[in-house]
């Protein structure tokens, strides 16, 4: 048996996740393995009991008591039960990863009440992305609808953009290759209070600037954005990326106005994402970015 140096509860030897908290068992906290004896009548043997649970996301078996599966990490609900097969009963919804080459990967289904994603936790397994943190977020239904919610992971959680959406000071975009943060600019005085005017460069009305953030956490160019249309694109537009093949001639346009930012995407090749700051409801065909991989969300009734 292993116990969990988070919780100290009793884990299988074998089990990678605590049923009782989720979190990893073989980490660098160094858990402790012990041997715990347990007793039993003559002529009795330990085996499935009634109130055992199967875990929705890989169908293990959870003892009664335990939140977790110690198998995939999955969050199991009480009276998760399943089949006679041992299979849950219904498929709620699936995510598909996205290759490069735009063909489906790996698939997830998502058929219990809450799953994480991560690179090292969780069912959902970005094993492969240095980008993803090890736990980098979570899926879960409030009433019948899927919600994912960023967990604080370093590079966020970015939903692709549908129709026209309101960008709010700080939001973070992304399009291409490119990272993008949105900041406002109030209007400077013109005067000092002892009436000197200040000299700069003519100033057509910009209200608001976008912050190119590089690799590492450093700021490149600043945008600054007239109001009115700001069209981005790599081969056109007020604000271009030429050496980003990733993004489209004519990509997006942001849109400012007295009452605040709007983003549209023009029907761009690879879209453009933005940065969740909530827990979001997701629809069927939602894209997400989590780290450099790209998920497309399947919704199916019951």
């Amino acid at each position: 048996m292993i116990l969990c140096a988070t919780c100290g509860k009793e884990n299988a030897g074998e089990a990678p996740f605590c049923r009782s908290c989720g979190h990893e068992l073989r980490t660098s906290r160094g858990p402790r393995r012990v041997e715990i004896v347990r007793s039993a009548s003559p002529g009795f043997a330990f085996g499935p009991g009634p109130d055992e649970r199967t875990c929705p996301a890989c169908a293990a078996l959870v003892p009664p008591g335990f939140a977790y599966c110690g198998s995939c990490g999955a969050s199991v609900p009480s009276g998760s039960h399943g089949t006679a097969s041992g299979r849950p009963s219904r498929l709620r919804a699936r995510l598909v990863g996205i290759e490069p080459d735009g063909s489906e990967g790996a698939s997830w289904h998502l058929d219990g009440d809450e799953f994480l994603a991560g690179r090292s936790v969780g069912p959902v397994r970005l094993s492969e992305d240095e980008y993803v943190s090890p736990r980098h977020c979570r899926f879960f239904y409030m009433g019948e609808r899927l919600h994912v919610q960023d967990l604080d992971s370093l590079n966020g959680v970015y939903r692709r953009v549908r129709g026209d959406i309101t960008l709010n000071p700080g939001d973070h975009l992304r399009l291409g290759r490119q990272l993008l943060r949105i900041e406002p600019m109030e209007p400077a005085p013109r005067l000092t209070p002892e009436g000197t005017r200040m000299w700069g460069s003519p100033d057509p009305g910009y209200r608001a600037r976008l912050i190119q953030l590089l690799e590492g956490g450093g700021v490149g160019e600043v945008f600054p954005l007239e109001t009115g249309d700001n069209l981005v694109g790599r081969e056109q537009g007020d604000i271009a990326f030429p050496g980003d093949r990733f993004v489209s001639s004519r990509h997006a346009v942001i849109s400012v106005a007295p009452d605040g930012v709007r983003i549209r995407d023009l029907g761009s090749s690879n879209g453009t994402f933005v940065r969740l700051t909530a827990a979001t409801p997701l629809d069927s065909g939602d894209a997400l970015l989590l780290g450099g991989r790209l998920l497309r969300v399947e919704l199916r009734s019951a």
